[in-house]
């Protein structure tokens, strides 16, 4: 019995390991429970390693009190732990190395534009500068004494309806601070505003205002309902921008996944009336988007011979039908289908072994903006990282949160230059 549970818990974490590195469940013909499963299991191994490796090492322990070891299958089972466990922390090493390459890409794409622009926030420069704590404990983030949070703050209500945000800012400021909107993922039928934690109390330490708000969700509504929800946020605090010490003419939008979505739509429908029924003259305009492993293609799930049945059964709730039976929806939920000359600045960031979302529909997408001629957009590919990199701050997120942090001061930046500094 002893050898069967050391078999299984070996080939087990051979399967693991190797998820990481390439997901196992093929986005095409792979159900839905099978792809959420190799999401989840590949990020939790891949970006939770330390904790991984102590769950092991208390595996092995249990097992030494067998006499499993002594023999020829226990040895070399411990060496295939002992290799697994090296191949993932040569994944950490390239994470911990990304930051010069991420560096090297941005600047390429943007010149001196992001050469003259400088961040606070630093990653990680050695072992010693990881904040492991953190890492551990992902709540301690919202415990720093240079901010305050603001909970539950209702920004729209409507008969029983009531849509919150949290508010996240900088202690003791007495100027007009820039905007970060966040909009939370979780495939438009779910999620939490706390998504994002790191990037919303580093940009609140750095003297910025961060509001994450949420959406209601389908099927209880379809689209686009989710980004009226948004639209809404969005005159809230402008609406609100005096009392809370925001500048309204600076606001930029941030989301990971369906947020990411969201996001995109934000910048890209700019006070379209279509999605302001009843503020229809509010000013929703942005300032600049960063698009995290965001969703931009609709249509290819349906295609025969680009099959994605599990994305397409979830497009189907958050349309209400099909391509074929809701043609007008699934053309305003195209990103890529409201670009324009108007569209301001994106920062595209997607994960190359990310088990949801392939790489090649942010490329899409990307190249759509510069056919458009998109000053200031930037997209970053990232080698072995997964879907939902930045939802607690693993070393992956602390070592890509200070680029996007950059970035978003170098939006900032160009808009003090260009405004005379008002």
């Amino acid at each position: 019995m002893v050898t069967i549970l050391f078999l299984f818990w070996t080939l087990s974490s051979v399967f693991l390991t190797l998820n990481v590195f390439k997901p196992l469940a093929a986005r095409r013909h792979a159900s839905f429970p099978s792809i959420l499963i190799s999401y989840v299991c590949g990020w939790l191994v891949g970006d939770l390693l330390p904790q991984w490796i102590l769950l092991n090492i208390g595996i092995v322990l249990l097992f030494s009190f067998s006499d499993i070891y002594s023999h020829p299958i226990g040895l070399g089972g411990l060496v295939v732990h002992l290799t697994g466990w090296c191949a993932l922390i040569l994944r950490l090493w390239i994470i911990f190395n990304l930051p010069e390459r991420l560096d090297q890409k941005m600047e390429q794409q943007l010149g001196n534009n992001w050469k003259n622009t400088s961040a606070n926030f630093d990653p990680p420069g050695s072992i010693l500068d990881i904040n492991w704590h953190s890492w551990f404990n992902p709540n301690i983030v919202f415990e720093d004494p240079r901010i305050e949070i603001i909970r539950e703050q209702v920004f729209h209500q409507e008969n029983d309806l009531q849509l919150k945000l949290d508010f996240y800012r900088p202690k003791g400021s007495k100027k007009l601070l820039p905007a970060i909107l966040q909009i939370h993922g979780g495939a438009w039928i779910s999620g939490s505003k706390r998504q994002a934690a790191l990037l919303m109390t580093h940009m609140a330490v750095q003297g910025w205002a961060c509001f994450s708000v949420v959406h209601r969700f389908s099927p209880d509504i379809v689209f686009p309902e989710h980004l009226i929800d948004i639209k809404h946020a969005l005159q809230w605090i402008r609406n609100n921008a005096e009392e809370y010490g925001v500048d309204p003419d600076f606001i930029v939008v941030t989301g990971g996944s369906a947020g990411g979505h969201l996001a995109s739509l934000m910048a890209l429908t700019q006070n379209k009336p279509e999605f302001q029924p009843g503020f229809e003259k509010t000013d929703t305009s942005i300032q600049g988007c960063v698009s995290l492993y965001g969703v931009f293609d609709f249509s290819e799930p349906f295609n025969d011979n680009t099959p994605y049945p599990a994305k397409a059964k979830l497009l189907e709730i958050v349309c209400g039908g099909t391509p074929d039976s809701k043609p007008e929806c699934y053309n305003q939920i195209t990103p890529a289908y409201w670009i324009s000359e108007e569209t301001p600045p994106f920062l595209l960031v997607q994960g190359e072994t990310d088990a949801l979302i392939p790489v090649n529909e942010t490329q899409t997408f990307f190249h759509a903006l510069q056919s458009q001629n998109s000053q200031n957009s930037a997209m970053l590919s990232l080698p072995l990282v997964e879907h939902a990199f930045d939802i607690f701050p693993t070393l992956t997120a602390q070592c890509i949160v200070p680029t996007i942090e950059r970035y978003l001061v170098m939006l900032h930046d160009n808009h003090i230059n260009r405004t005379g500094g008002k």
